[in-house]
């Protein structure tokens, strides 16, 4: 076995991809235990939403952690399969959750819709899997991938379908008269920019350390202001909202 060293950037890339995992998955499996609280199955599906949505940083972390271990990285095939298959699904889990509060009349027109996209996207996925992953994307070392533009349109696809929706959503929050209801709502619209900010920078330009470590903090604050926008601890509503 040929040990994998890893270089400065891909060190701070993997340990950024590690830690984003880490704190989204634990906000996705807080919003979803406010289900057996409010007894709403929409807090499951956004919970799930959540841990899917940061998908393409798990082959990241992943490979990282098995070159500190093991010296090897992940190969191309199970980098791809982890980063990017399961997102059609994700979305879809998104799209009901959202069409259970807006255009609920429209929700098996929309769903239908986003799903012929989805099988059309993974059976070219599938294909150059199978036939030539090259068509896919390229890893530039152990931790760090560039996708072809097959997928980076999809993927931006995704982005804009998953902000725009998430803006709508927000906007209902923001004509509440409860402030908490609004606070929410602001929240929910900086998580969703954020995360548009950090997710297509992360895609679409080269990397350096500068904006490995900016880019990586603005998709951890995402998850936080997400988990806000849904959860609204107490320590987050002592900072926002002045005490009566």
């Amino acid at each position: 076995m040929i040990y994998m060293e890893l270089e400065t950037i891909e060190f701070i890339s993997g340990m950024f991809s590690v830690i984003i995992v880490i704190i989204s998955v634990i906000v996705g499996l807080k919003i979803t235990s406010k289900y057996f609280e409010h007894k709403q199955k929409t807090f499951i599906l956004v919970g799930i939403t959540w841990i899917g949505v940061v998908s393409p940083w798990y082959p990241s972390s992943v490979s990282f952690l098995l070159v500190l271990i093991t010296g090897e990285a992940l190969i191309p095939v199970i980098y791809f399969i982890l980063g990017i298959s399961f997102l059609p699904f994700f979305m879809f889990v998104w799209l009901t959750a959202f069409t259970e509060f807006l255009y609920k009349e429209k929700q098996k027109i929309i769903l239908l819709l986003f799903s012929i996209t989805g099988v059309i996207f993974e059976s070219l996925f599938i294909y150059f899997l199978l036939v030539d992953p090259s068509q896919i994307g390229e890893l530039t070392g152990p931790v760090n991938v560039e996708y072809k533009t097959f997928v980076l349109i999809y993927v931006l696809f995704l982005v804009i379908t998953l902000v725009s929706t998430g803006l709508l959503f927000a906007r209902e929050s923001l004509r509440s008269d409860k402030p908490e209801i609004k606070l929410k709502g602001k929240l929910l619209i900086l998580a969703f920019l954020t995360y548009a900010v950090a997710g297509l920078v992360d895609a679409l330009l080269p990397i350096n350390i500068t904006t490995v470590v900016i880019m990586r903090l603005v998709a951890i604050s995402s998850a936080i202001l997400f988990y806000g926008g849904f959860c609204l601890p107490k320590w987050m509503k002592n900072i926002f909202l002045k005490k009566e």
